[in-house]
């Protein structure tokens, strides 16, 4: 009897011990908990085949050699098995763990963690030997192939758009966006040398959409190089119009009047929306030409069809009377407004500072004729609407050759923001250097151009020697070579700030920025948890407002990395924040159709509509997860990463916080 009972007291042990972890709700118990503790999980529907749309077809594939047709019996396929739940990790093994979602996320639109559960694994499907054609290839998996032209775009770029769809997506957009992540995005999408959609319309209506937005974002030379490849810009009447334009406007009179008589002829053959257009240009080279009667005609003319009163038409009158044109408070002047203002006299630039578009004040911030102080503050205003690079920027500060703008307002800030810069380029000892970096960036955060003198700045910021007396030049440091994409850069300063007053404690003190630098770094191939743990601790000490945590988490999920526990518990204590752009109804579904289609332009555009024109930063959580998401989708990782980066930078915890 003894020996009975000690092997049914083993049996018991051995079952308790070998049995896997019991389940509750879906979720692992660690405790061991029975299953009437919690409520039973629901067992998931077996997976369906995928439909046509998600596969090529085995039969569509090539026969390879050997004469194998390429076709797979379904009664072939192995059941799919799920493995058993994996066993408790360490307790300081690996990234944090994942938590199921609170209340209200995933349902709305917010993000869904993954669950902790390993997810199941089908058993590879048996292949015919020597058959390498006839295996399943999902569309998914395929890279797209990118274009040659140095955009960073697929080369098939268009498809699954036709040229109207292309005008209505172009036409609800508020262009240029402030963002400079979806800025960026957009002119490589508008000058990307790819083919042009298929369907309906012709290849010089597409150039014709495409030079339009670059005109209205202010890239005034690059729709003259969009323009420029097309072979027929010369033959057909709306190119012949827009290439005149874009030729006044860069300030070549030469070539925008040569062709004034085709435009003449063409001018029935004009949609309405450009005959206006076409009278300003006919009415600026009759003008230059010195026939000012012929001028005042086209100006009649312009009011006759009801063309809206731009500051070219009262401007061409001046000029035909011999007088001064007087511009009403926020009268619209455009580019070629503005050429025609020249032939008075030097306009009053400075008054057009605030309120011209970002053509003209691209044109600005070049015109000789300009002083040199109201040139930078164009400038400075240009880049605020991103018609300006950084780089253009920092070399307008390098080209002023100093002075002083007198007073106050915009010419004044501008001058003291290029001495500033100039001083922190020029100088050489690194407390110094450090010092005038920080007042020029202080300086920038308060004239709304933080971001681009972040990036303006970073060669300066590098080339700082790391030595303990700049320590708290550190953070600076990393948001400068953040902003520029210099990842490398960034967890250098991070080793070195981390150093200065706990030696041995590596990074601990920046591991935060650390933990950014991994969402964004598109060269990163794993480890992009590794730095969460940090996060996890700023969040219970209070360093996330409840809003950014929202968006930290929101972005976790659309890149797809796994999100602490602790991020998910403090998120589900506050309500989720219903501020920030949303799109109209329909927009965020059409985009996830677009991107799993892999419809890249479709995508990129309706990404632009479902943000809004602040960008990741101003959009609403919905719409940044899912626009997001949708890039990722789409094969373009590194913008993605840049909406990530947008999305969370300025709210991002500082050391003075």
């Amino acid at each position: 009897m003894r020996s009975l009972f000690r092997l049914l007291v083993t049996c018991g042990l051995t079952a308790w011990v070998a049995a896997p972890p019991v389940f509750a709700g879906g979720i692992p118990s660690p405790f061991g908990e029975p299953e009437t503790a919690r409520p039973a999980a629901q067992k998931k529907p077996p997976s369906t085949t995928p439909s046509g749309d998600d596969i090529f077809k085995p039969n569509e594939l090539p026969p390879a050699a050997g004469g194998a047709t390429g076709t797979i019996e379904l009664e072939a396929l192995a059941p799919i098995e799920a493995e058993p739940a994996p066993a408790a990790a360490p307790q300081n093994a690996g990234p944090p763990a994942t938590a199921p979602p609170p209340p209200g996320w995933g349902a709305t639109g917010g993000p869904r963690p993954a669950q902790p559960q390993q997810p199941a694994r089908a058993v590879p499907m048996p292949q015919p030997m020597g058959d390498e054609g006839s295996r399943v290839v999902m569309r998914d998996d395929l890279a797209p192939v990118m274009a040659q032209d140095g955009s960073g775009l697929p080369y098939e770029l268009w498809q699954g758009m036709t040229l109207e769809t292309i005008e209505k997506a172009i036409a609800t957009l508020e262009i240029p966006p402030r963002s400079p992540a979806l800025h960026g995005l957009f002119r490589r999408l508008i000058t990307s040398d790819v083919p042009p959609p298929q369907g309906g319309g012709s290849n010089a209506r597409f150039t014709a959409v495409r030079a339009e937005a670059l005109d209205r974002s202010g890239l005034i030379d690059e729709a003259a190089a969009v323009l420029a490849k097309d072979a027929g810009a010369a033959s057909d009447p709306v190119l012949a119009v827009l290439s005149a334009r874009t030729a006044i406007a860069r300030g070549s009179r030469d070539e925008g009047c040569r062709d004034v008589k085709a435009m003449n002829a063409a001018q029935g053959a004009l949609p309405q929306s450009l005959k206006g257009q076409s009278i300003l240009v006919r009415a600026y080279c009759a003008a230059v030409a010195g026939q000012k009667e012929s001028a005042q005609l086209q100006v009649a003319l312009a009011r006759d069809e009801g063309v809206e009163e731009s500051a070219g038409l009262p401007g061409i009158d001046a000029f035909a009377t011999a007088a001064k044109p007087q511009l009403a408070k926020g009268q619209k002047v455009g580019p070629v407004d503005w050429r025609i203002l020249e032939l008075s006299g030097p306009v009053d630039a400075q008054a057009l500072v605030e309120t011209a578009g970002p053509g003209v004040l691209a044109i600005i911030s070049r015109d000789p004729a300009t002083d040199p102080a109201t040139r930078l503050a164009a400038a400075e205003r240009a880049a605020q609407f991103n018609a300006l690079a950084p780089l253009e920027l920092a070399k307008a500060y390098r080209d002023f050759g100093g002075g002083e703008a007198g007073g106050e307002g915009p010419a004044a800030d501008a001058v003291r923001h290029a001495a500033l810069f100039q001083a922190a380029e020029d100088e050489a000892t690194p407390l110094k250097k450090a010092r005038l970096i920080r007042s020029f960036l202080d300086e920038a955060r308060r004239a709304g151009l933080y971001w681009p003198a972040l990036q303006m700045i970073a060669p300066a910021a590098a080339s700082i020697q790391r030595v303990p007396e700049i320590g708290w030049f550190t953070e600076t440091a990393i948001e400068a070579a953040l902003a520029s994409g210099n990842f490398g850069g960034a967890r250098a300063w991070a080793a070195f700030g981390g150093t200065l007053d706990a030696p041995g404690a590596g990074t601990a003190a920046f591991v935060h920025w650390l933990a950014l630098a991994d969402l964004a770094d598109p060269l990163l191939s794993e480890g992009r948890s590794r730095h969460l743990t940090a996060l996890e601790e700023m969040a219970q000490r209070g360093r996330f407002s409840p809003e950014q945590l929202h968006r930290l988490a929101t972005v976790l999920d659309a890149l797809q990395v796994q999100v602490p526990i602790p991020l998910w518990e403090l998120a589900s204590r506050t309500p989720q924040p219903n501020t920030g752009f949303l799109p109209e109804t329909g927009v965020l579904s059409a985009l996830a159709e677009a991107a799993k289609k892999k419809e890249f332009g479709h995508t990129v555009l309706l990404t632009m509509q479902a943000l809004g024109p602040s960008g990741a930063e101003g959009a609403h959580i919905i719409s940044l997860g899912d626009g997001i998401r949708a890039l990722l989708r789409a094969g373009l990782d590194q913008d993605a990463r840049r909406m990530a980066l947008e999305a969370l930078f300025m709210g991002w915890p500082r050391a003075a916080g």
